[in-house]
């Protein structure tokens, strides 16, 4: 197999680069387009505007052909996070649902985080804090529903660490909201009250602190 990359064509305003290669068996010739960032073009090493045609082995047209791929995983990516914060994890199932393998999608998942556009630590912190305001949810249960959401162990353990709520208050509040200190009058009740509080993620010292400060 002959393989020449017989063009070089910047693009979209230089930030992506298409190569243009022809493919040779001896009988047949094919033609194919592929397009990469211009930051992986640099780094294959090839001249910026080659003159004439220049001749590449299959496996840098292999490394090429991933390189292609995975710049359209990136811009898929970027797609998906222009809507809503996604986790390194959640993002990397996404792109697989859109018919990327695990090993691109997780490719360039990476690059986004490398190039900051997913910022773990600071998504962990900014939902924490709405868990525990708008939620009502104590620390336990906002630890956990970090995880579940696929944030990595460092991000969540920093987010917890940060977060600078009085849980006393808002088990209050969650008291409150479930028919006040009443429902611990009856022993049933109380028992109930109790266990739907822990779901919630308060300790013990927050249920007795948070009944002390309602009225």
């Amino acid at each position: 197999m002959n393989i020449l990359l017989y063009a070089v064509n910047p693009i979209s305003g230089g930030e992506e680069t298409e190569l243009c290669f022809e493919l040779s068996d001896g009988e047949h010739i094919e033609k194919k387009k592929l397009i990469i960032t211009a930051e992986m073009f640099f780094e294959l090493g090839f001249p910026h505007f080659p003159c004439g045609k220049v001749e590449i082995s299959c496996g840098k047209l292999d490394e090429i052909e991933y390189l292609a791929e995975k710049t359209a995983a990136i811009k898929r990516g970027l797609y998906i996070l222009s809507f809503a914060d996604n986790t390194k994890k959640s993002l990397v199932r996404k792109l697989i649902m859109k018919g990327f393998s695990k090993e691109i999608a997780a490719d360039a998942a990476d690059h986004l985080e490398k190039t900051g556009y997913i910022n773990e630590t600071e998504a962990a912190k900014t939902l924490s804090h709405d868990m525990a305001q708008k939620k009502l949810y104590g620390p336990r249960r906002i630890s956990a529903a970090l995880y579940e959401k696929g944030f990595s162990r460092n991000a969540v353990e920093s987010a917890m660490k940060e977060l600078d709520e009085d849980f006393h208050i808002i088990c209050g509040k969650r008291i409150e909201a479930m028919g006040g200190k009443e429902i611990f009058a009856d022993k049933a009740k109380k028992q109930k009250a109790v266990a739907s509080l822990m779901r919630y993620g308060f300790s013990y010292d927050d249920i007795r602190e948070g009944l002390r400060l309602l009225k």
